[in-house]
């Protein structure tokens, strides 16, 4: 049953490329998933042999940006946060801007608080969420809902400390609601959970799903960032929520009508195993002497690195590889379990335009700036 508990208490301290679509193989396991994510058996309308950019935001005076910290896309209309900056900008669908808002002092819904973080791979994913009229943006201590106009309408408290536990995903469900996704840990287990909030009694949150996961063997603070233990990932398709745990062979799959959980089986992807790979052990400086202490074995090997579904209802997976340059995606019908492989893609999915565009985020391999790109498919 779910269950009430009261407001949450602390404080939280990559030009074109060519794309080949190959099928996978082995067949599809598992279930499908339920009817209230209208997912489309065809494939999916965003897939191509090779994509290009067209377009860019943050590389022209104008457009810097301190820290990417999420992007989501309905329709002409972008959102993406900039979490050093404290800001929210709404960009058009080819990058141009239209405004910000969420600076200190612009009132109501600002964000006042700075918490200086860096971008980190795709840690700040599903932290900003749009359903075509409601935004709900995750800034590491509020969930903030404005309309499409950036009007502030409400928030409530959800603390998390910065790579670890906590608060992974948000979303709207209507204009009264609010959705979160948790990975929760205490002492002697940890679970992804969903959790619901309300308008009318925003101090209150209610668990509403949960799966157990494998606990980290780490007690690192930072154990997504140090080790190689697996990393929740969370997405929406309508009614649905689709979650990873980072390491299993599947995803859940959540109708947040009925709270019905199917699942669906990701394709075979082999990681080298813990203490093959120099990151699976810390250096500590001894006396000017540089020693590497091996590290406890991860719970659950990180295999998946990301998770977006697009708008026909196909899951894009990211695997998990060492470069993080790198870029092995698999397409997964959540209608048949299908899925494909794309070879050498110019990025992942961050957010999707109309059928055939995509967004990603990228760092200049110069100056490590920061930036959007816009990249769509080659005609032949």
């Amino acid at each position: 049953m779910p269950m009430k508990l009261p407001p949450f208490a602390g404080h939280p301290q990559a030009l074109a490329a060519v794309a080949a679509l190959a099928f996978t193989s082995g067949s599809a396991q598992g279930q499908t998933a339920p009817l209230a994510c209208m997912a489309s058996a065809d494939e999916s309308a965003w897939l191509a042999e090779s994509y290009r950019d067209t377009h860019t935001y943050g590389l022209d005076d104008g457009e810097w940006i301190e820290s990417y910290g999420g992007l989501a896309a309905v329709g002409d209309s972008l959102f993406f946060y900039d979490q050093w900056a404290r800001r929210i900008v709404h960009l058009s669908g080819k990058l141009d801007e239209r405004h910000s808002f969420g600076r200190r002092g612009e009132g109501p819904g600002e964000f006042d608080e700075p918490i200086p973080l860096m971008w980190l791979d795709n840690l700040y994913e599903g932290h900003v969420a749009f359903d075509g009229r409601q935004l709900v943006v995750y800034d590491l201590r509020r969930l903030t809902s404005f309309d499409a106009a950036g009007e502030y309408r409400w928030s409530t408290q959800a603390p998390s400390r910065p790579f670890s536990d906590g608060v992974r995903f948000a979303t709207p469900v209507g204009e009264e609601q609010m959705v979160f996704g948790k990975d929760s840990v205490d002492n002697v287990s940890r679970h992804l959970q969903l959790w619901s909030t309300q308008r009318a009694d925003r101090n209150s949150h209610e668990l509403i799903w949960e799966r157990p996961v494998p606990r980290h063997a780490s007690d690192s603070p930072f154990p997504g960032i140090t080790t190689r233990e697996a990393r929740s990932q969370w997405a929406r398709h309508r009614n649905c929520v689709v979650v990873s745990d980072g390491g299993g062979g599947f995803l859940w799959i959540v109708d947040l009508l009925s709270l019905q959980t199917d699942s669906i089986a990701l394709p075979e992807w082999e990681v080298p195993a813990f203490g093959e790979l120099s990151i699976d052990r810390g250096t500590l400086n001894l006396g000017g002497r540089e020693v590497q202490p091996e590290r406890p074995a991860p719970a659950l090997l990180w295999r998946w690195r990301g998770l977006i579904v697009d708008p026909g209802g196909h899951a894009w997976v990211r695997a998990w590889t060492q470069s993080r340059k790198e870029y092995e995606v698999f397409v997964v019908s959540l209608a048949t379990g299908e899925s494909r492989r794309l070879m050498n893609p110019p990025g992942f999915p961050t957010a999707f335009g109309p059928p055939g565009v995509f967004y990603t985020a990228r760092e200049h391999p110069d100056t490590d700036e920061q930036h959007l790109v816009r990249l769509e498919r080659e005609r032949r």
